[in-house]
């Protein structure tokens, strides 16, 4: 889901002081947990028992199984999902679910860029945000639950753009080298691939930079380079009519970029390799 287009909906919002322990639950709806004090353990999806601090946030998409241990902890807990109920009325939720319940699996299921557990350890500028969001929720003044979609927006991007994930899934980079490798010949933009594979594009963008050290567009730009040196190397194609193949409207751009890539133009290239195997 592009997060451009996310509209998002809070069911609960809650400080809580004390939290139902030890056994398994089932998310009912996508949460957030942000601990103000104390200290707790948990596991999401079945994953290894890991420990939370003040200032850390833990994001649980809908239909995850979680578990929750303390002795002592002070934390926000959100229960919301990313788009508005069909009917138009908020379903209230409770903010922790009490036990596993295997009914409520799939209740909501999110299309969202959070398909994953998402832990966050520095979120210290965020406290009290969150608090102001529990004691809007409990107000129910005016237009509120606009007002919290709106804030929470904002602090699912920051979520997104915090993520410590250090690589794409890897069916993505295969999807994606695909759909760049199909239309390679065509104008490929960044909110149009955030759109296809439902991130945001500046998320994409993160973790691109994050693993291979290289931007979206760069990503794009590596490719058409590639396969015009496929072809410098193997026909005796016009530099122009490469170019358009790969993708270039403009001949002179694709020289420019091609010389920034390779310290050297598509001729000066051609007159190098021609001849060579990819």
């Amino acid at each position: 889901m592009d997060l451009n287009r996310i509209n998002p909906e809070i069911h609960s919002a809650a400080l809580l002081e004390s939290l139902p322990t030890g056994k398994a639950k089932r998310a009912y709806d996508s949460k957030i947990i942000y601990l103000i004090s104390g200290e707790t353990s948990y596991t999401v999806g079945g994953g290894k028992k890991s420990r939370m601090a003040p200032g850390n946030l833990l994001f649980i998409p809908a239909g995850c199984v979680y578990t929750i241990k303390s002795k002592y902890m002070r934390a926000v807990v959100l229960s919301f999902g990313f788009t508005p109920s069909e009917d138009g009325k908020v379903c209230p939720s409770p903010a922790l679910e009490a036990d596993f319940d295997e009914s409520l699996c799939g209740r909501i299921p999110e299309e969202s860029a959070f398909s994953s557990p998402i832990f966050i350890e520095d979120l210290e500028g965020e406290r009290d945000g969150l608090i102001r969001m529990c004691n809007i929720f409990l107000s129910e003044n005016g237009f509120y639950l606009a007002e919290l979609s709106a804030m929470l927006k904002l602090l699912l991007i920051k979520i997104a753009e915090h993520s410590d994930s250090n690589a794409l899934p890897s069916s993505m980079v295969e999807n994606l080298d695909n759909y760049i490798r199909e239309n390679i010949h065509d104008e490929i933009y960044n909110t149009e691939l955030g759109a296809i594979f439902g991130y945001h594009p500046f998320y994409i963008s993160k973790l691109l930079k994050d693993k291979r050290g290289i931007t979206l567009h760069q990503y794009v730009i590596s490719y058409r380079m590639k396969y015009a040196c496929s072809l410098l190397r193997t026909t005796e194609r016009a530099i122009a009519e490469i170019a358009d193949d790969a993708g270039f409207t403009d001949a002179s751009y694709f020289t420019k970029t091609f010389k920034a890539s390779f310290g050297m133009t598509p001729k000066e290239y051609r007159n190098k390799f021609s001849g060579d195997h990819i």
